[in-house]
């Protein structure tokens, strides 16, 4: 089974969009979002996933947090305030935006999966039976260049792609 992964789009359609295809492209089964979607207008892309549930959680520069809620509920999706945790195909996931406590979270090996944005600043690594992953910045207009994350929850093997 594979997930998408990104974060930080803040409102960037072209590269939304790009991810979108690419998503669909590698036929994703799910696509979890690391937080600052920003506006529904943006959020309302995602219903173009044409196989993959969609789950986010809520970043620092949201603004009308209930019609982002209400956009992507309305097509199947899920949005949490701050923090996801969850299990796909067996893997124990934890997900949030803000990177505070990721690497308190890591430390206590609860979780096969810690994902986080905020930082705009790809972070993919092992900690002993822990995949951390920070996809980067969906947008481009901090680091110059933007990511994407296709992971195979298999194997646990993430393929990272840049998308501009």
């Amino acid at each position: 089974m594979k997930i998408g992964i990104l974060s930080d789009s803040h409102d960037h359609q072209k590269n939304t969009l790009t991810a979108i295809d690419l998503f669909n492209q590698h036929n994703v089964d799910y696509v979890l979002h690391a937080g600052d979607i920003v506006s529904p207008f943006t959020a309302r892309t995602f219903h173009q996933l044409e196989h993959a549930k969609f789950i986010a959680v809520f970043g620092n520069n949201e603004g009308e947090k209930l019609m982002l809620q209400s956009v992507i509920n309305g097509f199947g999706g899920e949005i949490h305030d701050y923090t996801y945790k969850g299990e796909i195909a067996g893997r124990s996931i934890h997900m949030c935006h803000v990177h505070h406590d990721v690497e308190e979270i890591v430390n206590s090996q609860m979780y096969d999966l810690v994902i986080y944005g905020h930082t705009h600043h790809q972070d993919i690594r092992r900690d002993s039976n822990t995949l951390v992953i920070n996809p980067g910045e969906t947008t481009d207009w901090i680091t110059g260049t933007a990511h994407i994350v296709i992971l195979d929850l298999d194997d646990m093997s993430p393929q990272s792609i840049q998308i501009n």
